[in-house]
């Protein structure tokens, strides 16, 4: 009896040409990736960051935060905040950094949410599950992100701890364990060295 020979729907050349076309998408697709990333970037962001840049940022409350604004009512220092309702590491992290800020809410240290390349009623309606936010937290919004540029920051969550004369004192990079010692010990620890600081002068870059 005659063996029927079944024929093979996906031809050996055709499964060659998907592979190929796979491979195709995922290169094309990290190009692209790295494009986005670049223009986040430039030789001068690749220097450390040592002092608080110049930058004027729009509040959700129809107000504008500035370098100057932040420390006009005397406050000693201010945590930068990047982050995003659309960031999914943001999402985890916030409801721990925001307990982090309550806990510190005494020592004259101001908070910045900047929320960058989002959209004002989000924000507001992701913020509202956190009840009455602390009296010295600003909650600001760069739409275009251009201020990640300004930061030198490619990607969020990420924290910057500046001194009230500028300089930069840390930087958290990537979500954090805010209720772990150790953090706040490294906060303790710069908020208590800040009034030596302040009578040395900032050199420029």
């Amino acid at each position: 009896m005659a063996t029927i020979k079944k024929s093979n729907p996906f031809p050996f050349s055709m499964k060659i040409s998907i592979v190929a076309l796979i491979m195709a998408g995922t290169l094309g697709y990290s190009i692209l990736q790295k494009r986005k990333i670049d223009k986040l970037t430039n030789t001068e962001n690749n220097l450390i960051l040592k002092e608080i840049p110049s930058f004027s940022i729009s509040t959700l409350n129809g107000g504008v935060v500035t370098p100057e604004s932040i420390f006009a009512d005397g406050s000693k220092a201010v945590l930068v905040h990047f982050w995003g309702t659309w960031c999914g590491p943001c999402e985890a992290e916030l409801p721990e950094f925001i307990e982090f800020i309550k806990r510190n809410s005494g020592k004259g240290m101001k908070v910045v949410l900047l929320a960058v390349q989002d959209d004002n009623i989000k924000i507001t309606k992701f913020l509202k599950k956190y009840g009455q936010l602390p009296k010295n937290v600003i909650v600001a919004h760069d739409k275009e992100g251009k201020s990640m540029i300004t930061f030198g920051t490619v990607k969020v969550p990420e924290t910057y701890l500046f001194a009230a004369n500028g300089k930069n004192l840390n930087k958290f990079i990537g979500p954090q364990t805010w209720s772990l010692q150790s953090i706040q010990k490294r906060l303790d620890f710069y908020l208590g060295s800040i009034e030596g600081l302040k009578q040395k002068k900032i050199e420029s870059h």
